[in-house]
């Protein structure tokens, strides 16, 4: 999406309801969520946790 359709989308946003807005969020915040990422590997955690043991 460029910028012109994005902003274009953002405006038909202040269209939706409340309740339409609050699926959107949940919809958003899932998406989000699968590109977190560790911020430790398993493999740097357990040589993190070599060194204090």
């Amino acid at each position: 999406m460029n910028s012109v359709q994005f902003d274009n989308f953002k405006s038909q946003l202040q269209q939706l309801t409340p309740q339409q807005l609050r699926a959107l969020q949940g919809e958003i915040s899932h998406s989000l969520e699968g590109e977190r990422s560790e911020l430790v590997t398993s493999e740097e955690l357990e040589l993190i946790s070599k060194l204090f043991s």
